[in-house]
């Protein structure tokens, strides 16, 4: 029974571990700065201004110049990414 309980620690241990997905790295830079403006509701509303790809790039570099983030273009690129996958799910050029 000790060794049946121990196994099972060791087992679940493991599972918690791996059972979290890494999270995106554009994820903490929408939360830190984009959420100083609005919430995640912008992103799921049925009269989105959005409807393209290159339409996402254009208003998260104007939002990042409006929220004064200071992102490099790696950042940028990032949470283009992280609300394309989360959110919005265009087709990339």
């Amino acid at each position: 029974m000790k060794r049946l309980c121990t196994t099972l620690f060791i087992a679940l241990t493991a599972l918690s571990q791996f059972g979290h997905a890494a999270e995106h790295p554009g994820q903490s830079l929408v939360d830190k700065s984009c959420q100083q403006c609005h919430d995640n509701d912008i992103y799921t509303r049925s009269n989105s201004i959005l409807n393209s790809f290159p339409e996402l790039q254009a208003r998260v570099e104007f939002c990042e110049n409006a929220a004064n983030a200071h992102w490099n273009e790696t950042q940028i690129n990032q949470v283009i990414d992280y609300l394309n996958i989360s959110y919005y799910k265009f087709p990339k050029p």
